[in-house]
């Protein structure tokens, strides 16, 4: 039965019901005292035997733990360890969210496919002050910004700045151990932005060049240096998408291809000048 099982390996393998549920047993390592990392690995590694239909039986108890312990050994991709430290960290690696719908609210599309510039900006606002001093509220307004209720046709109502103390009002019901879940997304998200690559109409981009090129070893981006009021203003000036109100409202993908391609095009023009 276990050899017929799927076990996942990475995080776009991982359901929501087991992300939440993770999410839950990182708060108990944090807050509980006497909880280990390998506890929680075996909890989790149990609960998602369970949920993908593994059957644990007394008799065979040894042979079960065994399994749990085999699996737990294999989750080095989700957490890094500094043995000198003491310290234990979650190592999120993924554009997919985990989390797409809670209690009647629903979060972004994966990979950041319907985040608007506007909403973006305002995430992005959230999250660097969240990085700064680790207040609650700005966590619960990153978490607003970016869970709000479907509209028409099940996608979330277009993000308003001044409806902000309504979606603070919806999303406070969410724990805060299940809002760090979103930061922790939204975070390697913006990570992502910098240097990796996108799917768009069938063909492969990066938007690296749009930001300038980031050190493979440098550390993690806050998104402070993303720039966008900058971008903003710059491409409202444009007119391309219309006013700085419509170039908000317009998808954060869109935007990032305009700028790539103003990008490819002053360097094409510098190299014919540099002939």
């Amino acid at each position: 039965m276990a050899n017929e099982l799927s076990f996942p390996d990475c995080w776009e393998e991982v359901t929501p019901e087991e992300w939440v549920y993770l999410l839950k047993l990182r708060h108990a390592l944090r807050v509980r005292r006497g909880v280990s990392l390998q506890d929680i690995r075996r909890a989790w590694c149990a609960f998602v035997l369970e949920r993908r239909g593994y059957r644990f039986r007394r008799k065979h108890e040894t042979d079960d733990m065994n399994l749990v312990d085999r699996l737990a050994g294999t989750l080095g991709w989700m957490w890094v360890v500094d043995d000198e430290e003491g310290c234990v960290a979650m190592d999120f690696r993924t554009t997919k969210n985990l989390l797409p719908e809670w209690q009647g609210l629903r979060g972004p599309a994966s990979h950041g496919a319907d985040l608007t510039f506007g909403e973006f900006r305002y995430a992005t606002a959230a999250m660097n002050l969240y990085n700064t001093d680790h207040y609650e509220s700005d966590l619960l307004a990153l978490t607003a910004t970016l869970y709000r209720t479907p509209g028409t046709g099940g996608r979330r109502i277009p993000f308003c700045q001044d409806n902000m103390p309504g979606y603070m009002r919806d999303a406070v019901k969410m724990p805060g151990w299940m809002q760090w879940g979103v930061y922790v997304w939204f975070a390697y998200f913006c990570e992502y932005l910098l240097s990796g690559s996108f799917v768009i109409d069938g063909q492969e981009v990066t938007f690296a060049p749009v930001f300038g090129r980031r050190e493979p070893d440098a550390p993690r981006s806050s998104a402070q240096d993303l720039g966008l009021n900058s971008i903003l203003y710059t491409v409202a000036e444009s007119g391309v998408f219309g006013t700085a109100d419509d170039t908000d409202r317009t998808p954060l993908l869109r935007v990032l291809l305009k700028l790539l391609d103003d990008k490819q095009r002053a360097d094409e023009m510098m190299k014919r000048m540099k002939k």
